[in-house]
């Protein structure tokens, strides 16, 4: 019986652990792999938790690496609390020794103050840690420092590699648009399959799955308890609107380009004002995690979601989403749920759900109530039964290498 192979993934925390995780496992449990993750950041405890073999950069320490861990220790102490010191500090310490060789001390100090973390891409760290895992295949996500640097890694000692593109990959197609980043790059939808194509990858070189992080959104159950929630808040007859809240910053965090504050705030208020105007429409709101609930005003025609609120049964019972750019829009497109993104938010560019097929419409500001009126001519959209589980797509993709 052949030996299976080694896959090595490597990921960050949040929806690209989420996206991993699914797909790490079902390697393991059909035996087509021997599966280990590099779990960065806040990744490490999920990866224990789905009970994946767990690899930390604290595991591939050298003796030289000394003087790197003195400075990983001055970062660290200046970043407040973190979950676990000694990963930290070798995370932190071994990226900024690898700038410093790169740039030069000044250089380093100039573009950490500037950027932080951003200006880390650790790739001799990453050959460090390939050529001790030594992998058949390398699975990453598409985060612009280690992951990025372990593509580029596996590329120079001949490692297959495939990237995992949460999103529409808009700002790092600056990378992953460039033939040859990964030998197979998997996306959400034939959308950003063509973006990827017509911004320069060979079409043999992306294949669309989706997200297994989405996966959840498939489950047969989630239609008889949307409909269960629809009937305990007495939502059978209404047109059931969700607002999931936001923040806008007063600038890009990376391009610097202003934003405007008040932008979710003035959104809300407009969709509190045409429900108000309306019979039959509901407005819910979900506050993000540990966020308070806004004041919203009395009534059933208005009503706060909390996080206890499960978020797939939630939109499986609403019948549309509106948003300037939260993933719960796209989620809910998924869900087959109507979209109405409201435009003017500095992400704009990088969360255009319309271009990609996940709104009905991307409207500006003063176009709002329009968009909204046609909601009552809309049932609910076609992409839930469109969507197929993800996961073993991509683990067909990764059969490939095995």
């Amino acid at each position: 019986m052949p030996v299976p192979g080694k896959v090595l993934f490597v990921c960050y925390g949040s929806g690209h652990v989420r996206m991993v995780v699914p797909v790490a496992k079902a390697l393991q449990e059909a035996g087509l792999a021997r599966v280990q993750v590099l779990g960065l950041t806040t990744a490490a405890t999920v990866v224990r938790n789905a009970g994946l073999e767990l690899l930390q950069i604290k595991d591939f320490l050298l003796e030289h690496d000394a003087p790197a861990l003195a400075m990983g220790r001055e970062l660290v102490a200046a970043m407040g609390e973190v979950a676990d010191i000694d990963e930290s500090i070798a995370y932190m310490g071994l990226c900024y020794a690898e700038l410093v060789s790169r740039v030069g001390p000044d250089q380093a100090r100039l573009r950490y103050a500037r950027d932080g973390r951003q200006a880390f891409l650790p790739e001799a760290l990453l050959s460090r840690i390939l050529r001790a895992v030594s992998p058949d295949l390398l699975v990453a996500t598409n985060s612009p420092r280690a992951e990025r640097a372990a593509v580029m890694a596996a590329g120079s000692l001949g490692i297959p590699s495939v990237c995992l593109v949460d999103l529409f990959a808009v700002d790092e197609v600056i990378w992953i648009g460039v033939p040859g980043y990964a030998t197979r790059v998997c996306v959400l939808n034939e959308q950003v399959r063509q973006f990827l194509v017509e911004s320069g990858r060979r079409p043999d070189e992306v294949s669309v799955t989706g997200n297994p992080a989405f996966d959840a959104l498939l489950d047969p159950r989630l239609h008889d308890e949307g409909q269960a929630l629809r009937r305990a808040q007495g939502w059978e007859d209404k047109l059931v609107l969700l607002y999931p809240t936001q923040v806008e910053p007063a600038f890009h965090p990376f391009n610097g380009r202003p934003g405007d504050v008040t932008l979710p705030s003035r959104l809300l208020a407009s969709l509190v004002h045409w429900v108000q105007q309306q019979e039959n429409v509901v407005l819910c709101v979900r506050p993000r995690a540990g966020e308070p609930a806004p004041a919203l005003p009395q009534g059933t025609s208005f009503r706060v979601a909390g996080q206890d609120w499960p978020l797939p049964t939630l939109l499986a019972a609403v019948d549309a989403v509106a948003t300037l750019n939260s993933t719960v829009g796209l989620e809910g497109a998924l869900s087959g749920a109507r979209v109405i993104q409201v435009l003017g938010s500095v992400f704009d560019e990088a969360m255009p759900l319309a271009r990609f097929g996940l709104a009905d419409v991307a409207v500006p500001f003063d176009q709002l109530s329009p968009a909204l009126e046609r909601l009552r001519t809309l049932s609910r959209g076609a992409a839930a039964r469109q969507m197929q589980a993800a996961t073993p797509r991509v683990v067909e993709v990764l059969r490939e290498f095995l």
